[in-house]
């Protein structure tokens, strides 16, 4: 008798838990999709959007760049005109954290679309530097190796300027 009423005992408990589980998972899966919709459709701050453009000129070398910032996001175009070098006109595409731009620089030179990493700093003059440091090609693109090495000009420093 008194093992009947502990093996009846002992399989409530176990209903109990194995519903009390689905109900934390239900709970857990309910909880995700509010969270999961309220990040990607609500901000708790306004979303701010700019273009600007800057222009960098030196001895024959010119380059420009217009960059178009919506929240983090960013987007533009980016051309160099480098003396006794190769042309390169293309896009970028990437974001805006605090003062520093991280982008992929997707552009054609010598009839060859190439895709390179880029990173910016803009500075308190209001002038963007260029950031420059040892590349790697890392799935068919070219990467920095180690961000927090990079030096920032004076090599290309881009000037606001009025966009056309």
């Amino acid at each position: 008798m008194k093992l009947l009423i502990l093996t009846l005992a002992f399989s409530a408990i176990t209903i109990a838990s194995c519903t009390n589980e689905q109900k934390v998972k239900q709970a857990d899966d309910t909880v995700a999709k509010v969270i999961a919709v309220d990040t990607t459709f609500t901000s708790s701050r306004p979303r701010t959007s700019s273009s600007d453009c800057y222009v960098y000129i030196k001895n024959r070398d010119t380059a420009s760049l217009k960059i178009n910032i919506e929240g983090e996001e960013l987007t533009g175009e980016l051309d160099y005109k480098l003396f006794e070098k190769d042309s390169n006109k293309g896009t970028i595409a990437g974001e805006m954290k605090g003062d520093t731009i991280i982008a992929e620089y997707t552009f054609d030179s010598e009839g060859m679309r190439s895709v390179r990493e880029v990173v910016f700093v803009k500075k308190d003059d209001g002038k963007i530097y260029e950031g420059s440091g040892d590349v790697m090609e890392k799935g068919g693109k070219m990467i920095f190796k180690d961000r927090s090495t990079l030096k920032f000009g004076p090599a290309i420093v881009f000037t606001k300027t009025n966009c056309k």
